[in-house]
């Protein structure tokens, strides 16, 4: 005998070949433990119908599902079962004791379908969407912390202007004004000596204070910038594990920012991942303005950094089109490939590397 298992909202039903109901297991009553149910069956054998299949297993009946998923082997979409609940399921809920009429039949079925869709929007909103914004966040912080650095060279050049010529490090600069503020208290000989000449103006304390203040500001942003950096490549290794392992993590999440999510990313021509970046170079050349791209973002990849400016464009070829396969694989299979990638890349770039 043929047993057919059919998922509803109010519960999982047994039938038999005649449409016959030989068994029910009910859901609870609250709405946002039935969408969990629901949504949990879709992927896999819920405890309700895992009952229904001990139960006639023992009289080795044959167990048929509406849907294919983990662990079922037979499965017959759209059987007739599956139809005969669908188009009495309001009349099988009152029978059943779920309801008391169709008002609350109405009532329950719509504060489930609000309850599902919330699901489904949390699942459609996968672990990638962090990446997109944290690279936004970074992206911001780092133009950010360019106009903080230059508005205080220039700031603090009131008080002391060989040091802004003399100090290229925006980072040595910002922690000397924070350490020391007063040009006379920084403990460098080359700085000191300069401080002695200096043609600055003398400061007050309340001013070297304020100095000080915003130098530790930008040191903060700065630390802010690195944590928030090692979170994005920590994420992107765990979102795109080959495809960041052959971009470095920082560039695969510049990229799958870029793209606007790993499924896009994944979803993109080897050409396009090549450009992307390259937007207005493209557009100029495209006006008959310039040369065509040969790389976007890509270009910050150390193969094509440490390679001679005539072999960059192909390389960039090859980097691109072993990216786009690494993506579809993270995407789509989920399966570590990157070390077998990487090797292909490496063997690739040397051939050109070595070819005339």
């Amino acid at each position: 005998m043929r047993i057919f298992i059919v998922t509803t909202p109010v519960g999982v039903f047994a039938l038999d070949e005649s449409n016959k109901i030989v068994s029910f297991r009910p859901f609870p009553k609250d709405p946002s433990k039935i969408a969990e149910k629901i949504r949990a069956s879709e992927t896999k054998i819920i405890e309700e119908e895992e009952e229904i299949v001990k139960e006639f297993s023992k009289k080795k009946c044959e167990i048929v599902f509406s849907v294919k998923k983990e662990g079922v082997e037979n499965f017959e979409p759209g059987n007739k079962a599956e139809v005969f609940v669908k188009e009495n399921l309001r009349s099988l809920a009152i029978e059943k004791g779920i309801v008391k009429d169709q008002v609350e039949f109405n009532e329950l079925l719509t504060k489930v379908g609000i309850e599902l869709s919330k699901e489904r929007m949390k699942a459609a909103i996968s672990r990638d969407a962090l990446i997109i914004q944290g690279v936004r966040a970074v992206e911001e912080i780092e133009k950010t912390l360019n106009i903080f650095v230059e508005r205080l060279r220039e700031w603090y050049s009131i008080h002391f202007p060989e040091m802004d010529k003399a100090v290229k490090s925006h980072e040595k600069f910002v922690n000397l004004v924070a350490k020391f503020g007063s040009r006379e208290k920084i403990e460098d000989p080359e700085i000191s000596l300069l401080a002695g000449k200096s043609i600055g103006i003398d400061l007050r304390e309340e001013d070297i204070k304020i100095f000080q203040l915003f130098a530790q500001k930008i040191l903060e942003m700065r630390r802010l910038y690195e944590e928030l950096t090692k979170y994005i490549e920590k994420v992107t290794r765990e979102v795109a594990p080959n495809f960041s392992e052959l971009a470095t993590p920082l560039l695969a999440a510049k990229l799958i920012s870029k793209a606007g999510g790993l499924e896009k990313l994944a979803k993109l021509s080897s050409s396009s991942i090549q450009l992307m970046g390259s937007e207005k170079a493209l557009f100029r050349y495209l006006h008959g303005k310039g040369k065509p791209p040969k790389h976007g973002l890509i270009f910050n990849h150390p193969l094509i950094q440490k390679s001679p400016a005539k072999s960059r464009g192909k390389i960039a070829r090859v980097l691109a089109s072993k990216l786009s396969m690494a993506a579809k694989i993270d995407f789509f299979t989920g399966k570590y490939k990157a070390d077998e990638l990487k090797k292909e890349l490496e063997e690739r770039v040397k051939e050109i590397l070595s070819s005339k």
